[in-house]
């Protein structure tokens, strides 16, 4: 197994150290074996950003995760590179030399000599299969660094917001200014199927068809207003961890979803799957979205208490209509939600702690329709009737209502070209 990426580290920080430059960041001993690193809360009185999270910064910077006018976020570039040296063979940590409860804490990092890596690795090749799937994980933090993150966020200051979906704002729901055409449209793209999956494991999954759409939340999450009743939206909650079977998955996903407890809340339409981030833990998604000409998924942040669209309907039909004819791969319809860790590419994600996906049964429907069209032998064939081929009465209803349907930023429609005719 390659650590480049491990080299490229120790070569980084020997020269911030040797640099002089960051207040903290020292040797620990006279033959330069172990160092020092600040680690100061981010909820201490004294904290100084500028200061006590310059080296975090300026690894963010270093790996392109950061550039100067982006939103400062101090606690992800410290786990970011807490994660970097946890990963890398070159460093162990030293938790008997680090201080951590003094007023300039600091943690203490050993430089591992190559020849202890060599002999860790053969005994690291040694283990059984099955522990390592057990028990290793595929992901950026391991358990205890996810739990050290966990009380960076607890030191965070939480305001209490609306728990429920913005009124009159039209930047929110375009759609829902106008009544909605007659007939089942607005019902049918209401309808989301959302799964859940620990580590990669399916847990479980659910229909949603409530039209304000539902929460997401642990199961211990108690409502104290009229805002949390099943008439408000409907509830949707996470899996119980003691479906989990190792242990100490077991235990990190229980603190976890400690810091879910506001949850979030999930909303589809005719424009797309709308969500809204309640929770104290940082939430991660990857979605179809407006970019232009482009047409997979992009990664995103959700800011807490911010309505952010992250499924384009739209943009989905537009791929539809390329996929059709040939032009590009199949559109996903799917949004892939990361609680608590970094998603960065959606190929990752079965090596997450939490991990929800969502998409729009319209959606799934439509594209199961244009597959089938293609997986028939005369598929290139112009004078067959596609209708009568692969959709149904009911979605080439669906199809009408939603290209008839005149309200503002309609979706681009392709009633000539697209398989699902009326």
């Amino acid at each position: 197994m390659s650590n480049t990426g491990g080299r490229r580290l120790k070569q980084w920080l020997m020269e911030q150290i040797q640099s002089g430059q960051y207040s903290g960041l020292q040797w620990e001993d006279e033959s330069r074996i172990m160092f020092r690193i600040p680690w100061k809360h981010a909820g201490k009185q004294d904290y100084n950003q500028e200061v006590d999270a310059s080296i975090f910064k300026a690894w963010a910077v270093f790996k392109g995760k950061f550039k100067e006018g982006d939103k400062a976020e101090p606690a992800t570039w410290k786990t970011r590179l807490r994660c970097a040296l946890n990963k890398s063979p070159d460093f162990e940590e030293v938790t008997e030399r680090s201080q951590l409860d003094i007023s300039e804490p600091y943690k203490v990092y050993r430089i591992v000599p190559e020849e202890e890596q060599k002999q860790s690795k053969t005994s690291m090749m040694a283990m059984s299969a099955t522990t390592i799937s057990g028990e290793g994980r595929d992901m950026d933090c391991s358990p205890s660094e996810i739990e050290d993150f966990m009380k960076e966020e607890e030191g965070c200051s939480i305001q209490a917001s609306p728990e429920y979906w913005p009124q009159g704002n039209i930047n929110a729901f375009p759609l829902q200014q106008e009544p909605l055409p007659s007939g089942s449209l607005g019902s049918v793209w209401s309808q989301m199927m959302v799964s859940f999956y620990y580590e990669g494991k399916l847990m479980h999954n659910t229909v949603v068809s409530h039209p304000e759409g539902c929460r997401i939340s642990p199961q211990q999450h108690l409502g104290r207003s009229a805002i949390y009743s099943s008439d408000s939206m409907q509830s949707v909650h996470f899996p119980p961890v003691e479906l989990i079977e190792y242990d100490r998955q077991r235990y990190v996903t229980r603190k976890l979803l400690g810091h879910l407890e506001r949850g979030v809340l999930i909303r589809a339409n005719q424009e797309g799957i709308f969500i809204k981030r309640l929770c104290q833990s940082r939430v991660f998604w990857s979605g179809l979205v407006d970019m232009g000409s482009h047409y997979h998924p992009i990664p995103g942040k959700l800011e807490r208490d911010a309505v952010v669209k992250i499924f384009d309907t739209g943009k989905f039909l537009q791929a539809l209509q390329l996929y059709q004819d040939g032009h590009v791969s199949a559109p996903d319809p799917t949004v892939t939600l990361c609680f608590g860790e970094e998603l960065t590419d959606p190929s990752s994600a079965k090596g997450k702690l939490i991990i929800v996906q969502i998409s729009v049964v319209n959606c799934q429907h439509l594209l199961d329709s244009v597959n089938m069209r293609r997986s028939q032998p005369y598929y290139n064939n112009p004078s067959l009737d596609v209708a009568d081929d692969v959709a149904t009465d009911q979605m080439a209803r669906i199809y009408q209502d939603l290209c008839s349907y005149s309200g503002p930023q309609r979706p681009a429609c392709y009633r000539d070209n697209m398989p699902i005719t009326a």
